[in-house]
Order: structure tokens, then sequence, then C-alpha cells
């Protein structure tokens, strides 16, 4: 892969209001992180300006970037209805003489309307200017900031301003593409946007152009967003638009930002800046899921490729051997069907498939003739109880006949947490001791972490796995320093969420090279090694 130039289109400096105690913030590490992770540079708001004052803030980040070549201004704007800020072009000149290149709006969390009324002047002169306009159009809060009708109005009606959707999810899609395909004015990055292969496949029916880089510094890892561009499967010439070119040409950047020193790397993160298969070790995903056979068409979410074929096909561009799966089906809707597509796509691919038997005692009535089948005839290995769906506690004695069997052996469970979670594992691993428990989603935040951590520091067959569409920035540290790498699980959740970013969460994380193999494969070798069947 040719040299590519890495410039961050979302990223914030300054406090914000709960930061965990343990989340990295200063601009110092932000500086770090890129070094790092090899992003070149980022385009930066304040948070105080979010959170509070634009005036100050967006003065503030100006003088942070005055200082650091290698971060550049975005302001934050209000509309000049409630006479606390000034009019459109009084507001774009003034940030034009401070070297600002891009606004962003917040409107729900300052309490405007989009519309003609509210934001005209600005927007009239933010076009006049070419400058773009950024605005956060997640799913969630605190994303929610715009509805899809109302980028549908921005980016009809100014037709020649670059708008920027930042915190787009991966529900988006069907929302989201016809927006693209009408509007050449309309971009969107890919930090929350983790959706299956959707790289690909918004190259495949927009092009490059509208596609940029972005990893949400600092709350979230930089090496999920930075690897997500690496592992892409697109050509050279696309991978330059979106890693940087399109935001340098959005910018009006002229000159290229300073290349790093070469710095000693191991040799993971050797071969990931590469966007190579890591090749001499074992890499084992311990949660993804798959769909039937030759159908994509969940309705969570758009997931092009999504059945087994496809999901190992997509961990073979990352090195990644072995895939433990679920069925869409057995999570969400019928157990039955989901271990069966389960069990072929294991026949299917015995050396690359590791299949997990999702079993919902609502539906269940003959527990020694399911455990037969799963584990004797289907080959089965591992065990996907899912709480969010049946709302049975783990530990209600509904469940009693499969941990036993699990106990009797030694098979490995994925736990989703559930409303009583800590209660219910300190149970489960006290009884079942021979069980290998893996906490789903210990990276989801902090409280999170430290709450599985917990757990695996009192349990000897707790484990914390890690996946999150948060890919919280820093937590994988954490965990290594709060339960040791031998304690902490690679999984992905793909075919929902692309692996590439949880597998760069993990690759780019600053540990040792030896933590990134235990995470990456040896943990869940041990785990399988200890299964009886």
């Amino acid at each position: 892969m040719m040299s590519v130039e890495y410039l961050d289109c979302y990223a914030s400096v300054g406090k914000w209001p709960a930061k965990d105690p343990a989340a990295p913030w200063t601009v110092e590490k932000m500086l770090d992180d890129m070094k790092r992770c090899g992003i070149h540079g980022a385009l930066v708001y304040s948070n105080f300006a979010r959170d509070l004052e634009p005036s100050v803030g967006n003065e503030f980040v100006s003088q942070i970037c005055d200082q650091n070549p290698r971060l550049f201004p975005c302001w934050v704007a209000l509309p000049h209805t409630g006479g606390e800020a000034p009019k459109g072009p009084e507001f774009v000149e003034s940030a034009r003489s401070r070297g600002v290149r891009a606004v962003k709006i917040f409107p729900k969390l300052h309490h405007f309307s989009v519309n003609k009324r509210t934001l005209g002047d600005l927007l009239d002169a933010l076009e006049a200017a070419e400058m773009p306009l950024l605005v956060d159009a997640g799913h969630y809060e605190p994303y929610n900031q715009i509805t899809w009708p109302e980028v549908e109005w921005l980016a009809e009606s100014y037709p020649t301003l670059p708008i920027l959707l930042h915190s787009v999810r991966w529900e988006a899609t069907r929302f989201l593409l016809p927006l693209l395909k009408a509007f050449p004015n309309l971009h969107v990055e890919f930090s929350n946007y983790q959706a299956n292969r959707i790289i690909e496949f918004l190259v495949e029916r927009v092009g490059a152009n509208q596609l940029l880089f972005g990893t949400e510094m600092m709350q979230k890892s930089p090496g999920a967003a930075k690897a997500f561009v690496d592992y892409a499967n697109i050509d050279d010439s696309d991978r330059r638009k979106i890693a940087g070119e399109n935001l340098r040409r959005l910018l009006k950047l002229s000159e290229l930002v300073a290349e790093y020193e070469i710095q000693p790397e191991d040799a993971i993160l050797e071969r990931v800046k590469k966007g190579a298969p890591i090749l001499d070790m074992e890499v084992i995903d311990g949660h993804a899921h798959i769909s039937e056979k030759g159908h994509s068409d969940l309705v969570i979410a758009v997931m092009p490729r999504a059945d087994a074929p496809g999901v190992v096909e997509r961990n073979a561009r990352l090195g990644v051997d072995k895939t433990c799966v679920s069925g869409w089906a057995g999570v969400w809707s019928d157990y039955a069907l989901g271990n069966e597509t389960v069990g072929q796509a294991v026949r299917d691919f015995p050396d690359q498939i590791v299949g997990y038997a999702t079993l919902d005692p609502l539906y269940v009535t003959d527990w020694e003739k399911e455990l037969h089948h799963c584990y004797q005839e289907l080959g089965l290995q591992g065990m996907k109880p899912y709480f969010p769906r049946n709302k049975i506690p783990y530990n209600d004695n509904a469940y009693q006949k499969w941990f036993s069997y699990g106990n009797a052996h030694r098979l490995f469970a994925l736990m989703h947490p559930s409303d009583n979670f800590v209660q219910e594992m300190e149970f489960l691993a006290s009884q079942y001791p021979e069980i290998s428990f893996l906490l789903a989603h210990s990276g989801w935040s902090y409280e999170v972490a430290r709450r599985h951590a917990g757990l695996a520091n009192r349990f000897p067959n707790v484990y914390c796995e890690i996946t999150f569409t948060s890919v919280t920035n820093g937590v994988i540290e954490f965990l290594v320093g709060e339960v040791g790498s031998g304690k902490v699980i690679y999984g992905s959740d793909t075919s929902m969420r692309d692996p590439i970013p949880q597998f760069g969460w993990v690759a780019y994380a600053d540990i040792s090279e030896e933590d990134k193999r235990n995470i990456l494969g040896r943990n869940m070798r041990r785990i399988l090694d200890r299964v009886r069947l």
C-alpha cells in the first residue's frame, strides 16, 4: 500500500462532563496517539464551546491550534437570533481571520431550529465562503443533533455548501444512502459508522469523494478508525481520498502535514499500518454473528455479506484464523434456526468457524434433546444465552440444565450484560467453575470495564471480551492494567459491526506486543482447548 496522508475530520479538545478519571483527554495525549497511529493532522473543536460558551471555547481552540501545527481549528456557531452571537457574515469573517476552516453546530444541544429563518444568514455566509458545516447525525444521545429530513433540507437548500455528518451509526445506511446519491455536497465519516463492509459498500455506490476519515478523539480510539481505512478493500487512490485528500480539499489546505520520524514498532503494529494480515500467530475472534447462508437482508441494519462465507472472507483480511459465532436468528428470534445455521457454518468451515449454541428457555421443552443435538450432532462448543431478547435472568433456574451441561463439558459462555449482571455472574462463576465466562462488551465504557474487571479479578473463570461501537479510548490499556492481558478477549460483534475497527482498537493500543498477542488469540485458544466434548 502506498504512503497515505491521514487527516482526521472529527476531534475535540478540552475537558468534558462526566469524564472517567482514567480516560485520557489532554492535547499532549492526543498528539501522542496521533503519532503512534500515524495520523498526520486533525480538525478539532472545543468541548467548552460545545458545552457552555462558544465565543470563549472558539478562541481557546484557536490558541491550541496556533501552538500545534498538526491541529486545525473548527469553531462552534450559534444563530444570531438571540443577540448573543454575530450575524453570519461577521462570524465567518472573524473565523477566517483566525485560520478557521470549518464550523460545527449543535442544534438540539443549543436549543435552536434548523431552518431558513433561524440559520439562513449563517448558512448563506458559510456557502459563500465554501466553509464546511459539520453536524452530528447519530441515532442516540448526545449524537442526534439533526434529523434526516433536516439533513435533506440543508443539502438541497445549500447545494454548494459542503456538509459533513459526524457520528452517523451503523443503523443509518437506509436513511443516508439516498441522500448521498442525491447530494454531492453531503459527506460522512466513519468513527461511529462501523457497519459491516460499509466503506466498500459506499465507495461502490457513491464513490470515494464524499467519504472522510474521522476518529472522535479523545472519546474514541483513533486506532480503531485508522485501521478501518488501513484495511478497507478499496484501491489506493480511493484510500488516499478518504484518509486525507477529501478533507484537505474541503479545508483548502495547501501544504502536506509533516511526516513522522520512523519509530521502532512492534511486529503487529508494523503489519497493521500496512493493512496487512497478522500471519505469525493464531488470531481468534471470540464474539461474532452470522445470518443464514446466502441471506443478508437483516432488518437491524444493512450488513453486506453477513453469512459465514462473508465473515470468513472479511476476517482473512486481518489474519483472523477462527471466529466464534452465533446465529442472528438464534439470539434475535428463533434459537433452533440459529443453531442450524451455525451448525452448517461449522460443517462448511471446520477450521475457521467455532459455534455458539443459543437456547431460549421460553421455547425449549426437552433440554436433553436440545443439548445433545447442539453439542454432539451439530458440533457447537459455546453457550450464548441472550437476556436482551427473552428477559430471563441468567441465574434463573430455567437455565440450570444448560449451565450444568456446560460445567460438565468445560464449555465457554458469552454473556451479554443484563439488568442485574454482577449478581448473576457472581452466582454463575462460583456455581459453575468449569465454564469459561466471557463478559461481552467490556470495553463499552470505563464504568462497564470497571464492573467487569472486578468480576474477572475475583473469579479465575471470568474474562473481559471487549467489543462495542464506542471503541472507548484508553479502555484496552485500562483493562490490561486492571486484570492483565491474559484476561482480555478480542471480539468484534461482526457482522453487525465490521471487525476492522474492533481489531484496530487492540492493534493500535498503547500496550506491549505480548499483551496484544494474548488479547488477539492466545487467551481464546486456551479457552477453546479446555472444552471437553
